[in-house]
């Protein structure tokens, strides 16, 4: 952290946000907290704050800064020349690390984690681990980690998980220009509305508005703004002045002028200004889904030979499983080739965990690969209509990592030997059923006290094969586990 800059802001400082609160700016720290002096009378807190900063020698100007560091890095304040943003911990092409989680005693420990953007199947499969069983289940998303930095804290809270992916979607697919361009009118916005949280469809719109942006890379206050519009011709009265004047130009000054005019900012890329208007081409709720994917596997069908680009020039098309013959004829011709010079690579399954696998399977099959997959979406397909699918992924969560799409396929038809317990997640909670109805005990008050429930809920769930997994708890109704059914030796699951 600079010194220099750390001397000259407080440590923290208030000012009052666009819905009337009373949110504290903490040096050093990121995003904002609302205060205990914020009240519901928008008068008072505005008193509130003057008082304090007033007080404490802070400054509007200081508060400004504060806000900025706060938003959009500490660094920024004083590397007018960022050489490069921080490294991402999210896995490549991820935009957001999110967690979703349910209220309520049903959805203890039972959040899931996300990377976004995800496919349909993927965040489908979320919410089953979330235990989000149907629409009218309210749930929650945190934003654990951003590919952007500045962006979480201006989402709402309240967000839905569609559309955050959908937000996801268009920023993964923006080019560095683009995405710096995004980053300035994200800028712009939060200024001129106090630093309020952004509306997901706005975000959303502005990864549609780049191309009315534009962005001086050298300018990072008004000096050097000033001296990029002078020397460019950008400002009239200058024109007839000579240029042994220019030496003596208040070049801040006509930064300042030209910046305010514009309602351009400086952001870490440089300066960035939008001549034009926020696409409104997204609606809200444009991005949520009123059904289902109509496919329960999803290939990306491109033509073999190695992938040469002289010989395919990048041709790709889409095929949906389970379906027929006439639309892998389809799929093969939109890509000039025969369904044996075709690659097929897996892209979404309604059980997420296959897709590598059908990749893979896909990939290292010679001859006729397409079937065996297609019989295995047509089995999913039929157990989605059952409603065995949580099931299924729960079974498939208890057997080894390298288990084939043989044996996946075969797993398909023993769902019905297993019963998915959703409502719990851990060996405490069927320990506390197994007693209440042993006890016939209704009320579960002093359990945790006199009982060590997590020991006692290990030990009969180990008795009883039953085998914690991210969907619920799996209890084999006949005796038999998952890998008995695969006939592969039993591999003890430690429960902790």
């Amino acid at each position: 952290m600079d010194e220099q800059l750390k001397n000259r802001l407080p440590q923290q400082c208030l000012f009052m946000n666009a819905a009337g609160e009373i949110m504290i700016v903490e040096y050093g720290k990121s995003g904002f907290r609302r205060s205990d002096l914020s009240t519901e009378n928008r008068k008072a807190n505005r008193e509130n704050v003057s008082s304090y900063n007033e007080r404490h020698g802070i400054t509007a100007e200081q508060v400004k800064m504060m806000r900025n560091g706060a938003l959009f890095g500490w660094d920024t304040l004083h590397d007018p020349y960022p050489s490069h943003r921080k490294e991402s911990s999210l896995k490549d092409g991820s935009i957001f690390e999110i967690e979703v989680s349910r209220p309520g005693a049903f959805g203890t420990g039972t959040a899931a984690e996300v990377s976004l953007p995800a496919t349909p199947y993927e965040l489908v499969d979320a919410l089953d681990k979330a235990r989000v069983t149907d629409e009218r289940v309210i749930y929650s998303v945190e934003i654990l980690h951003s590919e952007l930095d500045y962006l979480p804290q201006l989402i709402s809270p309240s967000v839905n998980l569609y559309e955050l992916n959908h937000l996801a979607q268009g920023l993964s697919a923006l080019n560095e220009w683009e995405m710096n361009c995004f980053e300035g009118m994200v800028m712009m916005d939060t200024i001129q509305k106090q630093y309020a949280p952004i509306a997901i469809e706005r975000l959303i719109n502005m990864t549609h508005s780049t191309s009315d942006c534009h962005i001086v890379y050298e300018a990072h206050n008004d000096v050097s703004l000033g001296m990029f519009y002078a020397d460019n011709g950008f400002v009239k009265e200058l024109e007839t002045l000579p240029e042994r004047i220019f030496p003596w130009l208040d070049y801040g000054k006509i930064g300042k002028e030209m910046r305010e005019g514009e309602g351009g900012v400086f952001t870490p890329s440089g300066y960035v200004v939008q001549n034009g208007e926020i696409e409104q081409i997204y609606q809200s709720g444009d991005a949520i889904p009123t059904q289902k994917p109509d496919y329960a596997v999803h290939l990306k069908v491109t033509k073999g030979y190695f992938n040469d680009p002289e010989y395919d020039k990048n041709l790709a098309s889409f095929l949906k499983l389970p379906n027929g013959d006439e639309e892998l004829l389809r799929a093969a011709e939109e890509v000039a080739a025969s369904p044996a010079e075709c690659a097929f690579s897996g892209i979404d399954c309604i059980v997420p965990r296959l897709t590598e696998k059908i990749s893979d399977e896909l990939e290292a099959t010679e001859g006729d690969c397409y079937r065996p997959v297609n019989e295995l979406a047509r089995q999913l397909q039929k157990l989605d209509s059952e409603g065995g699918i949580p099931t299924y992924k729960a079974m498939l969560e208890a057997t080894p990592e390298d288990i084939s799409l043989e044996e996946a396929l075969d797993l398909c038809h023993q769902t019905e030997s297993f019963s998915l317990m959703r409502e719990m997640s851990s060996p405490s909670d069927y320990a506390a059923k197994e007693i209440q109805r042993l006890m016939s005990y209704e009320n579960d008050e002093g359990l945790e006290k006199y009982f060590d429930l997590p020991g006692y809920g290990r030990f009969i769930m180990e008795r009883n094969g039953i085998t914690e997994t991210s969907y619920g708890l799996l209890e084999p109704l006949d005796g038999q586990t998952v890998e008995q059914y695969l006939g592969r030796p039993e591999h003890h699951i430690k429960l902790e």
